[in-house]
């Protein structure tokens, strides 16, 4: 038996990925490159001296490591996700036969 969390997850899953999955990493890892940017740039400017020592190119380093968080972050979370959704699937497929 689905609880409540569990429909809500699956109908939200499979709304996220209905569509091609170069989409869902477009969206997804352009979102959280630019939450990883504004951490990474807000953490740097606080604690560390690299503004003054980095020189005008450490923003092209910045935005260079936030889209590759972003894109790792994106791959995981569809793991994670992917993999929940088919534990959730085939456990349910088991009750029923």
């Amino acid at each position: 038996m689905l609880t409540n969390t569990e429909r809500q997850f699956i109908d939200h899953w499979r709304d996220q990925k209905s569509g091609p999955r170069w989409k869902y990493y477009l969206l997804f890892t352009m979102a959280w490159s630019i939450v990883s940017f504004l951490v990474i740039f807000f953490l740097t400017k606080l604690f560390t001296p690299f503004w003054q020592t980095g020189g005008p190119n450490f923003i092209y380093i910045l935005i260079i490591i936030a889209l590759l968080i972003g894109f790792f972050a994106t791959h995981f979370s569809y793991a994670i996700n992917e993999k929940k959704y088919h534990k959730i699937i085939e456990r349910e497929k088991r009750k029923m036969n």
